[in-house]
């Protein structure tokens, strides 16, 4: 009986051995053929799959930046548009992909394209759907420790008045306040200057002599006016000269973030006012009644205001 036990355990033994050698044969390549997949992986490879975007903080990108989006290649005999205020949204970033849109000069339009990234400078290469005639692809780097993106935009007609531009934007957030002023009384009073007295400083010209006639003009009274937060009277409007009328009346816009087409408007508010910041193209279900009901009094106005040029003679 007792050698019977002996032999039983002596056969159960030598089974799990067997088993035991038998599962580690069958692990073992696995494992050997995940080290040599590393041991094959160019050098090339490596470098992909570490600088995937997806694998980096792309969270950082998401938002807008505003700043100007100035002509390096334009034709000037079609009165080109030299420089505008665009905000580039970056709005989603995949794995592959990275998409956004752009206001500038009135238009909305969106981009999608590819990321990489290189000694932790993102470079974006992105391309508007192309069924506008403006539309073109955008190039453009992003330091997430300056949080700054600078690049080109390549036009996809090439005979457009401006078939490039460049641009450095800076990133920026934008809240709606209604006692944004137009200008800072006290510097003005300090400055010497008097209720109607032209002064350069806000005389736009657009950077080229040919924009002359674009330009808009506004006295120290008329940009004093904040029609966004005070109701206006006839008192307040009845002296004033259409150019003042038109820029208090689009102040109201600008304080929303309205990205202006009328160029004599764009120029204005993007040479002249530092918190303007066009992010939207259709500000008018953000109007509070206040403002609507002073734009309507403004409108009023304006149909019988004279111009600054005529009066001086221009």
């Amino acid at each position: 009986m007792k050698n019977i036990i002996f032999l039983l355990s002596v056969v159960l033994f030598v089974s799990c051995k067997k088993e035991a050698q038998k599962e580690k044969t069958e692990t073992t390549p696995v494992i050997e053929k995940e080290t040599a997949s590393k041991k094959g992986e160019t050098v090339d490879q490596k470098e992909n799959r570490s600088s995937s975007p997806s694998l980096k903080n792309t969270a950082a990108l998401i938002g807008y930046y505003t700043g100007f989006f100035e002509a390096s290649k334009y034709d000037r005999t079609k009165k080109p548009s030299y420089s505008n205020k665009i905000t580039v949204f970056i709005d989603s970033i995949t794995e592959k992909e990275i998409y956004g849109h752009s206001i500038v000069a009135g238009n909305d339009r969106p981009f999608r394209g590819n990321l990489s990234i290189e000694n932790e400078i993102y470079t974006a290469l992105v391309s508007e759907p192309g069924d506008d005639q403006y539309d073109g692809v955008f190039e453009f780097k992003f330091n997430p420790k300056l949080k700054r993106i600078k690049g080109i935009w390549v036009a996809n007609d090439s005979k457009l008045a401006v078939s490039e531009r460049k641009y450095e934007l800076s990133r920026r957030i934008f809240i709606y306040n209604a006692n944004q002023e137009l200008v800072n009384t006290s510097e003005i009073e300090e400055e010497g200057y008097m209720g109607e007295v032209f002064s350069e400083l806000y005389t736009v010209k657009n950077n080229a002599e040919e924009d002359f006639e674009e330009s808009e003009y506004a006295t120290i009274e008329g940009l004093k006016v904040n029609a966004s937060n005070i109701e206006l009277t006839n008192k307040d409007l009845e002296n004033l000269y259409k150019g003042d009328l038109e820029i208090i009346r689009n102040a109201i816009y600008a304080r929303h973030g309205y990205s202006f087409k009328n160029r004599r408007m764009r120029y204005f508010f993007d040479s002249q006012i530092d918190w303007y910041i066009p992010i939207s193209t259709d500000v008018r279900n953000q109007l509070t009644d206040l403002e609507k009901k002073n734009i309507e009094l403004i409108k009023r106005y304006e149909q019988h205001a004279e111009r600054y040029y005529d009066y001086f003679g221009r």
